[in-house]
């Protein structure tokens, strides 16, 4: 009998309180793992949903092609984020002026890429056109590669570039009504 109350004695079977304490010890690691695994799951999620933008807006004109010449202006939308995207659609308004995008369906870009979208600039003068404003502001609306929709506001930069041609030809044609500026400059009809 000594030989069994020696055995208890040296530690080989866990006292009820050693026993606790392992308890807690494997509970306690067991919560900080789901908790490190819950922080994950939200970030990663977050970066699935993250849309980061940078946009240009430019135009680019030709005095010999179509005869004539043309102008056709755009924005250059650069994706920031770390995750494909879409662009689904560009608008712009205020008063006269209307950009919107030329093309219909989504616009992919990848991750640190950029895509030229070319704009329908459409300009109606009795709305009067305010060319000294610094301001073109214009929404961007965005699906995600998760299949989420999203808009971003942007400002289209340097605004002058559409906003003094707009306010010129109001001055030298003021009955105008949604006339297209984006295209051949010499319109057949």
């Amino acid at each position: 009998m000594s030989s069994a109350f020696e055995v208890l004695e040296g530690g080989t079977v866990p006292s009820r309180g050693r026993r606790r304490l392992l308890g807690a010890l494997v509970l306690l690691a067991v919560l900080v793992a789901g908790a490190v695994w819950v922080r994950d799951r939200a970030a990663e999620r977050e970066l699935r949903q993250a849309v980061e933008l940078t946009t240009r807006f430019g135009l680019v004109s030709s005095s010999t092609s179509p005869p004539g010449g043309s102008v056709r202006y755009f924005v250059l939308v650069r994706n920031d984020g770390s995750r494909p995207l879409a662009v689904t659609a560009v608008d712009s308004s205020s008063a006269g002026l209307r950009l919107r995008m030329r093309d219909t369906g989504d616009r992919r870009i990848d991750a640190g890429r950029e895509i030229e979208i070319p704009l329908s600039a459409r300009l109606t003068c009795a709305d009067g056109i305010d060319a000294g404003r610094a301001r073109l502001p214009a929404v961007i609306g965005v699906r995600r590669e998760d299949g989420g929709t999203t808009t971003r506001r942007v400002e289209l930069g340097p605004a002058s570039l559409v906003l003094d041609v707009a306010a010129t030809l109001c001055d030298a044609r003021p009955e105008l009504r949604d006339h297209e500026l984006s295209g051949p400059v010499l319109r057949t009809r």
